[in-house]
């Protein structure tokens, strides 16, 4: 293994075991954490067998486990420096932990460390240089980042503070520009400048409407209409076999975690509710999305999203409602 890529290993995975380390402030929360992390780093690597420009490899995994052993120890050599955050935990943190597993494992995709100054620069690019306003897509990165980080209250600690969540942000961004074509977008800094209005009462009806909003912005995009219809694919998961096997597989794992956060956050909003009922009103809405799709050009038209709002539904575990904060 090259010099580069090992230090690029190391450091992908140091920033989930410092940010980990500073709200799992028990031993146990803090082993389930990093046990997550692990299969994270397998999961990572079984998926490269679908790319055929990687090689997956178990010592990649160890390396991962290793950097985040050394954000461990550098949160704890930071902590007495931030802001306390210590809480419980919610009873109810496996699929909100496990949703914002995937939302950092799409953030991180193609998976390809990289210790190259260049590859940072063409990150930064866009962004700096020659900034372009694409309102649907900033729209819906400010909402899944504004999702993950209310997730992150229920999984991580009862009161997070603002400062240490937009360091986990800024975290898991610098690790992203280590990554081989990452990209650096306007809509999570816009997600971490209203992070203070969080806690607002208003703050989460607001997201769920965000959120749902940006899922008809994004689905009907770029609003350019035909006069014939397409067909309508009525087999779920199907356009999965079709293109690129990495991309599609990393597309769906986004959409995994926005119907999931979707899901979630309409429990909280009206605790109590039932999940079931909650995945209809989202596949209710998918269905329509999709409807409207065979009319617009460049869309695929398939029943794979309203499906998939149903399996999450039915994943998630009754009786174990998350309460609003």
């Amino acid at each position: 293994m090259e010099r580069g890529d090992l230090v690029g290993n190391l450091l992908l995975f140091a920033p989930y075991g410092f940010i980990a380390a500073l709200h799992a402030r028990m031993k146990p929360a803090l082993m389930r954490l990093l046990w997550l992390g692990a299969a994270l780093a397998l999961i990572l690597q079984t998926v490269q067998l679908w790319l055929p420009s990687r090689v997956p490899a178990l010592g990649d995994v160890v390396i991962n486990i290793a950097g985040m052993v050394m954000g461990v120890a550098a949160a704890r050599l930071a902590a007495p420096l931030l802001p306390s955050t210590a809480g419980s935990r919610s009873p109810s943190t496996f699929f909100p932990a496990g949703l914002m597993l995937c939302w950092l494992a799409y953030q991180w995709f193609p998976l390809v460390p990289t210790i190259d100054l260049q590859n940072v620069i063409n990150a930064l690019k866009p962004l700096l240089l020659s900034p372009q306003l694409d309102i649907a897509r900033t729209l819906h990165t400010a909402v899944t980042w504004a999702a993950f980080f209310k997730l992150s209250e229920h999984v991580l600690v009862e009161h997070g503070a603002a400062p240490t969540l937009a360091a986990a942000a800024l975290a898991i961004v610098a690790a992203k520009v280590m990554i081989v074509g990452a990209s650096i977008s306007l809509g999570r800094g816009l997600a971490i400048a209203m992070l203070s209005w969080r806690s607002k009462p208003t703050a989460l009806p607001a997201l769920i409407v965000a959120m749902l909003l940006s899922l008809f912005v994004s689905g009907l995009s770029p609003f350019s209409m035909q006069s014939t219809p397409q067909a309508f694919h009525w087999i779920p998961f199907t356009g999965m076999l079709e293109g690129d096997m990495g991309n599609n597989l990393m597309n769906l794992v986004e959409k995994v975690y926005f119907y999931g956060a979707l899901l979630l956050l309409l429990l909280m909003a009206w605790h109590g509710a039932r999940p079931m009922p909650a995945a209809f009103a989202v596949a209710i809405c998918l269905a329509v999305i999709k409807a409207a799709q065979i009319f617009i050009v460049g869309r695929t038209a398939e029943s794979t999203d309203p499906a998939l709002a149903l399996i999450l539904g039915f994943v998630i575990r009754p009786g174990r409602p998350l309460r609003k904060r």
